[in-house]
């Protein structure tokens, strides 16, 4: 099983790229429109790689990172989407965006994903977001990272929550799945009540 190649990159195709190593090309299909943006011919890249192997295919899909090739693994993992299907999902999301959006039951903008459906959409966050939370949880480290090093604006959105009447952990979870750097607490507080059911 090939885990990663690291190599030269030949030629970048239509979201795929060649890349060389040890003397021999390997085409590989990019994860992600930000990813493959990156990617330049003449140049030296190592990329996690996923096997795809059928009867009448091997294909190779190309990840930045282990994290975003055990979400593509995920995605894959739920019945009706192939591995195009969830090359489809990173390429219209980054891989924080789609464990934010399967947190919080947001079934719209997975909809909104070329060939995905209401109801494959629906089955994806049923399937995938205890998982999803566990993922974001050991990538994360988010409660560890929380008391090591709070910010101000998440401070603010978990005392605000624990003024709700929810407990401190409940909380600290909530905000932590749902944190971005760009947001304000004010922001953080609306999208943690989205996740919570509110």
């Amino acid at each position: 099983m090939i885990t990663y190649l690291n190599g030269n990159i030949m030629e970048v195709g239509e979201n795929t790229i060649i890349i060389e190593t040890y003397g021999m090309g390997y085409e590989v299909f990019c994860s992600s429109h930000q990813f493959y943006d990156e990617l330049q011919a003449n140049t030296t890249v190592k990329i996690f790689i996923y096997e795809h192997i059928k009867e009448d295919s091997h294909d190779l899909y190309g990840f930045k990172t282990k994290e975003e090739r055990e979400l593509f693994k995920k995605l894959t993992s739920v019945s009706g989407i192939g591995p195009k299907g969830g090359l489809q999902i990173l390429n219209t999301y980054t891989s924080q965006d789609i464990i934010s959006i399967i947190l919080s039951e947001d079934s719209k903008a997975l909809s909104k994903v070329n060939g995905i459906g209401p109801k494959t959409a629906q089955r994806i966050i049923l399937e995938l977001k205890d998982n999803m939370l566990k993922l974001h949880t050991q990538n994360a480290d988010l409660l560890q990272n929380y008391s090591k090093a709070p910010h101000t604006y998440k401070s603010e959105a978990i005392e605000a929550l624990t003024a709700l009447g929810y407990a401190q952990t409940e909380a600290t979870r909530a905000v932590g799945a749902i944190f971005d750097e760009r947001d304000d607490s004010e922001q953080l507080i609306r999208k943690a009540l989205n996740l919570l059911g509110l």
